[in-house]
């Protein structure tokens, strides 16, 4: 395993008690392995993979043989444990990884919302003496301060996104479907080395105000906002960013706006740094906001990303977490006129440096762009 992950994993272990962590998800046996196996990225769920590490630092990978092969060439786990999908019981294997791991009578910190109930069930069966408890704030805990390499695939992400965004406004035009742009923006972020565009979304008019709009045969008006926002994998790792746009001829209450926006955004940058807290953040945002008797359009400012697209820190009314070193944040102080008529997206992926922030999606100066 990565041995900075591996550190940050023994250090959540200290922090919650518990001899050995068992990864099932997707994210998160990614997350010790180093990529996503193909069999759980399809959710075949009858395939049945985890990662399990210890306080000494061993893993040990439970894995469908099948996908041997491919972990021999990719895992950063070298200990390998297949098993026959169709003839052998995976829980009886884990079992005996757990044995051989002299946590038969350990504290067992399990991802209980991602093992299924029947699995539970048997693993149980099998290792009786075990204590198990749930280790889904320790892998939170974990994740939420990232390796180097896991903010060099963040970065490339983040590139990706602005740079596919960036080219798709090239065919922004009076008449241009949602979807007409939608796919320039997916193609040219292939082009640029996306592993995989998870989503994107673009909507216009009114449309321009939900949360998570899919692309559809509307034809973009001038004058009208348009929503951008764009999800991309690279190495596992996602972006999150987003920008509005009008189409053919801004309004002064358009311009006014996203200025607004981006005063908004640049005093909640202004703030990140390590031992600020997201409570700072929250509060600098709405502080702006109500300045120009502006309301969030939701109580929601931004969340942790890497992995997965929500992951902690979250930044909202209701969290206090202490910014770290190494933390990375998607902000979106989202707007929206009190009628619905327009809805406005802003949304940077940050890192909290030992200075104060990067902008990893820094392309797009503040002006508002208007396209077409």
């Amino acid at each position: 395993m990565n041995e900075q992950i591996l550190a940050r994993q023994k250090e959540a272990m200290e922090r919650f008690g518990l001899d050995a962590l068992a990864a099932f998800s997707t994210e998160n046996v990614a997350y010790g392995i180093g990529y996503l196996i193909p069999s759980q990225f399809l959710n075949l769920r009858h395939r049945q993979f985890a990662v399990v590490v210890n306080r000494d630092g061993k893993s040990v990978l439970l894995l469908t043989s099948n996908e041997l092969p491919e972990a021999e060439e990719r895992s950063a786990v070298r200990d390998f444990r297949p098993y026959d999908q169709f003839a052998d019981d995976p829980m009886k294997v884990l079992a005996g990884i757990l044995k051989d791991m002299g946590l038969a009578k350990g504290r067992i910190g399990l991802e209980m919302d991602s093992l299924s109930a029947n699995r539970w069930e048997v693993l149980k069966t099998h290792l009786q003496r075990a204590q198990w408890e749930d280790g889904c704030e320790a892998f939170r805990y974990a994740r939420m301060v990232k390796t180097p390499d896991e903010l060099d695939r963040l970065r490339k992400a983040a590139r990706i996104a602005d740079l596919a965004q960036a080219e798709a406004h090239l065919h922004v035009h009076v008449g241009v479907t949602e979807r007409e742009i939608y796919r320039h923006v997916v193609d040219r972020a292939i082009e640029h080395g996306a592993d995989r565009v998870l989503m994107v979304q673009v909507a216009a008019g009114e449309r321009s105000t939900y949360s998570n709009p899919t692309p559809g045969e509307y034809r973009m008006k001038s004058g009208e906002v348009v929503k951008i926002d764009t999800f991309v994998e690279v190495g596992g790792y996602l972006s999150d960013t987003g920008r509005a746009f009008v189409v053919g001829e801004a309004s002064q209450i358009q311009r006014d706006a996203w200025a607004r926006m981006q005063e908004t955004m640049a005093a909640i940058h202004s703030t990140i740094r390590p031992g600020a807290s997201t409570k700072d953040l929250w509060q600098i945002f709405v502080n702006t906001f109500k300045k120009y008797d502006m309301e969030p359009a939701m109580r929601f400012l931004g969340h942790g990303l890497g992995l997965s697209l929500h992951e902690e820190p979250f930044i909202a009314a209701h969290t206090d977490t202490t910014l770290e070193e190494g933390m990375v944040f998607a902000i979106e102080p989202v707007y929206e006129t009190r009628d619905k008529k327009m809805g406005f997206h802003l949304e940077d992926n940050v890192i909290v440096t030992k200075d104060g922030v990067e902008n990893m999606t820094s392309h797009f100066g503040p002006e508002l762009i208007v396209l077409g």
